[in-house]
């Protein structure tokens, strides 16, 4: 039994050690665990035409003390398979919440740059929701990001949502193996970021719901049970006020699929099936249909996939 415990621990992955005693050397206070929930944050399987094309895994997550960043997670991202198949290790830092306010709790760093034979980054900018507002507030952050690119660090950095885990994921494109580097600077404007979002999801959550789209749908139509009931989109919710009322938060939202009706003679009637698929409470996955005006529903889909830049597909 000893033997096989040696050789287990001799094959295992040690990245998340790595990154234990990188912290540790930065100062900052830090543990490893094993078998957490937030380790699922990046497990994600992408196809093409049937066959895998990347597949990630955690290698490992650390726990952080004393900083915004909650966790950090060692991740492998595989694409392709066989022998052409590469890798690539990187982290994401997870910032835990207990509310997520739907697509504004999200942000891309944009750069501009100058130079001819050298292209050099000359200033930053934040997109999104009202996240990349308040970072880009922050002139201290952006000093000190410009900084980091000064010396070739290529930072995309990106803000999501992970409802479904009740955090935030700050990713950036700085690929492993770079625990070797003095980063301590780089972390510190991580974490600085880290420290906006909660104070950001507080203040976004106390404004009252505004509304985007009002529509009228049929609930069951054909039937004896057939209604027509009011839906509402906010920038929170999608809300169906029927008999068996449904209140979806924006952000479990997967998709919105609208089929068009036809007549005889494949003349277009003036009616659609909208399909709509979301996760309840418990992640698991949830549809309900129901019948609308052709040109309501072209518009119900837009307002779903503009307000929501993480949610449903274009």
């Amino acid at each position: 039994m000893q033997l096989f415990r040696g050789i287990r621990e001799a094959v295992r992955d040690k990245t998340a050690d790595k990154l234990y005693a990188h912290l540790l050397a930065l100062g900052i206070e830090a543990e490893i665990l094993q078998g957490h929930p937030l380790q699922k944050v990046s497990v994600k399987t992408s196809s093409w035409i049937g066959f895998p094309s990347s597949q990630s895994r955690s290698l490992g997550l650390v726990k952080v003390h004393g900083k915004n960043i909650g966790y950090v997670n060692c991740v492998r991202d595989v694409v392709g398979g066989g022998p052409a198949a590469s890798q690539e290790d990187y982290l994401e830092y997870l910032v835990p919440l207990r509310e997520i306010p739907l697509g504004m709790c999200w942000a891309k760093l944009k750069t501009r740059k100058r130079g001819l034979l050298r292209r050099r980054v000359v200033d930053i900018e934040w997109g999104g929701g009202t996240l990349a507002d308040m970072l880009n507030g922050d002139l201290s952050l952006k000093d000190r990001l410009l900084m980091e690119f000064q010396l070739n660090r290529p930072l995309d950095i990106i803000v999501a949502p992970e409802p479904l885990h009740q955090c935030a994921r700050i990713a950036t494109t700085l690929h492993l193996p770079y625990l070797d580097l003095p980063l301590g600077s780089l972390f510190d404007c991580l974490d600085r970021i880290a420290g906006h979002i909660p104070s950001h999801v507080t203040e976004v959550n106390s404004r009252p719901e505004k509304v985007l789209l009002e529509v009228k749908v049929e609930i069951n139509p054909g039937s004896k049970d057939a209604e027509v009931a009011d839906c509402y989109v906010t920038d929170r919710h999608l809300i169906i006020k029927s008999r068996e009322p449904l209140q979806i938060p924006m952000y479990m939202i997967e998709d919105c699929d609208v089929s068009i009706l036809f007549g005889a003679g494949m003349a277009e009637v003036s009616h659609s099936t909208v399909t709509l698929r979301y996760r309840d409470e418990s992640g698991h996955r949830q549809k309900v249909e129901f019948g609308m005006q052709t040109y309501e529903a072209g518009s119900l889909r837009r307002t779903l996939s503009t307000s929501y830049p993480c949610g449903i597909s274009r």
